[in-house]
């Protein structure tokens, strides 16, 4: 029947650890409280598969270093790696698991259809994905009605649109007829390419094949020639390289073991040399004590000494003025002329209004430096002998450290030495054994890749294969759209009535483009918000009920974020007045606990349907408030909730180490 997209894990690998939510098929279940990261998980599969941006919040940017999609398009596994700072980068798509990424190479894409000069020859990574489902790579026109109008690339983008609703457009009057008119017409185009219902689809199928038959042939050329290689240069066998990466490690966590035994041995049995370390560094205190002192010690002298010298100078001064005046005699009395009135003036009067030093002041002063000098003399002398026996006991200090370092390079030859031997060889051989887990490893992601021709040959045989079958069903019997839009009328009649909506009559589908009505009303025409989330919701539902018997190029995956909008689950439901009319709502009774717990029942009967089939689908479904009357009963398909108050015990958010 239809492809499938399994999403089954989610990382996004960070700065302090790595965030990740695992995802089962069938109906996964995200709920909690608002602005928590819950809507921020579906918005990064979606830019993993493709989306042009991802809007980070704060606490993605501050954790994050890049985002990874585990996952498995119908049967083959990826993990897709992108870039979440920088959307334009290339995506890296590697052909394993998450878990497995270390032993495979990766190929690039780039992420529009914008081409590079930068990567001239890299493919794009809508084509990958499309090739990867399986579906038709082809140009649908702009304008169906004129024969000269230009196509247009289809892109697996144009099929998200049918597989993942936002809070923004759930519920949503322009959700099914946006403003823009090329939209309207390019959305009916991908409408009828998702039922294999366009003009030009036979054609191109059979071109699909021609070129995948192609592909499959060089694929074929490469893995012989690839072979011939591997096996002349005894290249070993990648059950032979895993074998002997699981043996080297192995090795490597044995000589991890034995050098922590080491460290271990060499702490214990090493109480001498610390002892000896311990006196060695005391003596190292004492000494470099004692050198200080000693320098303080040369300060001294070498001040004291100076200050000395004046005190001198200053004796030789005063004896020379004494000597001076017992050769001069006394001065016999004068009298000068005042400069200021020019009046007499008595010197011998003058001297007694101002303290001239008399011989005897001068002896006094004479006789205190002489004290001063003896006494600077004594601190040079005291200064020197403190030096001299500083130097002594440095000296005996020096001889002690000698022994103890002599004693300490013995201990350490004996006791030391042998341990670091024992360990330096076994840092050697880790070292060697990891340069060698690298060689293998890089062998293995060669064999790997080679091993991947044989996985690509097979999926272009059952490509080939299901492009035949499809050809010649769409010869024998082309879907005409009247069938199809009948089938998936009554697959929401049948939902609307399980939802228990009030008068669920007048359900069909706009001819041209295919926008579903009720009660003969339009979609974007009713005027109850609630009532149009419900009728949104069945009409997704419509679709992944009809994969499950037609043959459509549509992958059985859904995601829908906020269930509950317009439902009265919502806090914030006043912030969409201009979206719904309250009085509406009411009279439609949609936030009718019954009626939100209907559509989870709804979808989980889909779910079951694929199963008893033995078909692959997978719904993820957001919301806030889910009722605590059915909490219990949806417990088992809950893979992530959220509490900004930390109740219970649950994480904070997707971040769940962000501060609160």
């Amino acid at each position: 029947m239809s492809s499938s997209i399994l999403i089954n894990q989610l990382i996004v690998v960070g700065t302090r650890k790595n965030y990740a939510v695992n995802f089962n098929a069938g109906v996964n279940i995200i709920y909690g409280d608002s602005a928590t990261g819950k809507s921020s998980i579906l918005d990064l599969i979606d830019y993993l598969l493709g989306a042009k941006k991802f809007d980070l919040y704060p606490e993605i940017h501050a954790a994050a270093r890049y985002a990874v999609l585990d996952v498995t398009l119908n049967e083959d596994r990826y993990s897709i790696k992108r870039d979440i700072f920088d959307a334009s980068r290339p995506i890296e798509v590697y052909p394993c698991a998450f878990a497995d990424i270390e032993k495979f190479a990766a190929k690039k894409y780039l992420p529009t259809f914008k081409t590079s000069t930068k990567y001239p020859d890299m493919e794009f990574f809508s084509e990958f994905l499309l090739s990867a489902l399986n579906l038709t790579n082809l140009k649908i026109k702009q304008a169906p009605t004129r024969d000269d109008s230009k196509l247009v690339r289809l892109s697996f983008r144009d099929l998200i649109h049918y597989c993942y609703v936002n809070q923004d457009d759930l519920g949503s009057k322009k959700y099914f007829k946006p403003d823009n008119f090329s939209l309207q017409v390019k959305n009916a185009e991908v409408f009828k390419y998702i039922f294999n219902a366009l003009d030009c689809q036979i054609s191109e199928l059979e071109q699909d094949i021609s070129d995948k038959s192609q592909r499959k042939s060089e694929i074929e050329k490469k893995f012989t020639l690839v072979s011939e290689f591997l096996r002349e240069s005894e290249f070993g066998s990648m059950l032979s390289l895993d074998d002997e990466v699981t043996k080297t490690d192995n090795d490597i966590a044995l000589l991890k073991e034995q050098i922590g035994q080491i460290n271990g041995r060499l702490t214990a049995d090493n109480e001498v040399y610390r002892a000896v370390k311990s006196s060695l560094d005391e003596i190292e205190l004492e000494k470099n004590a004692l050198q200080q002192r000693m320098l303080d010690g040369e300060r001294k002298v070498e001040r004291f000494t100076r200050l000395h010298n004046d005190y001198l100078s200053d004796i030789a001064k005063f004896n020379s003025s004494l000597e001076a005046r017992s050769i001069i005699g006394e001065i016999p009395e004068e009298i000068a002329m005042c400069p200021v009135c020019d009046g007499a003036l008595q010197l011998e009067s003058a001297k007694k209004n101002f303290d001239i030093a008399p011989s005897d002041k001068i002896k006094y002063e004479l006789n205190s430096l002489k004290r001063r000098v003896r006494d600077t003399e004594q601190l040079i002398n005291d200064s020197k002998s403190q030096w001299e026996r500083d130097k002594t006991t440095l000296k005996v200090l020096e001889e002690d450290e000698k022994r103890a370092r002599e004693l300490l390079d013995q201990n350490t030859k004996e006791l030391v030495s042998p341990y670091l031997a024992e360990r330096d060889m076994h840092v050697k051989q880790l070292g060697e054994l990891n340069q060698k887990r690298a060689e293998l490893v890089s062998r293995l992601k060669i064999r790997n890749q080679h091993s991947l021709l044989t996985e690509q040959i097979k999926s272009l045989e059952i490509s080939i294969r299901k492009l035949k079958e499809q050809v010649e069903k769409l010869k024998e019997n082309a879907p005409s759209m009247a069938d199809v839009l009948s089938n998936l009328a009554d697959n929401l009649q049948r939902y609307l009535s399980f939802i228990k909506i009030k008068d669920p009559t007048g359900v069909s589908y706009t001819s041209d483009k295919f926008v579903p009505m009720l009660r003969g009303i339009e979609y974007g025409s009713i005027r109850s918000g609630g009532l149009r989330t419900i009728v949104g919701i069945g009409y997704l539902c419509s679709l992944m009920e009809e994969a499950l018997t037609t043959q459509m190029s549509y992958p059985s995956f859904l995601m829908i974020d906020t269930v509950g909008k317009y439902l009265g689950k919502t806090k914030a439901q006043s912030s969409y007045q201009d979206e719904t009319s309250s009085d509406e709502d009411f009279k439609e009774g949609v936030s009718d606990p019954q009626k939100y717990q209907n559509i989870f029942e709804h979808i989980i009967s889909l779910s079951n349907k694929y199963e008893q089939n033995n078909q692959i689908c997978q719904f993820i479904l957001v919301d806030n408030d889910v009722p605590d009357h059915i909490i219990g009963e949806l417990s088992g398909f809950i893979v992530a909730q959220f509490s900004s108050e930390r109740v219970d015990g649950l994480p904070v958010g997707f971040i769940d180490d962000a501060p609160v």
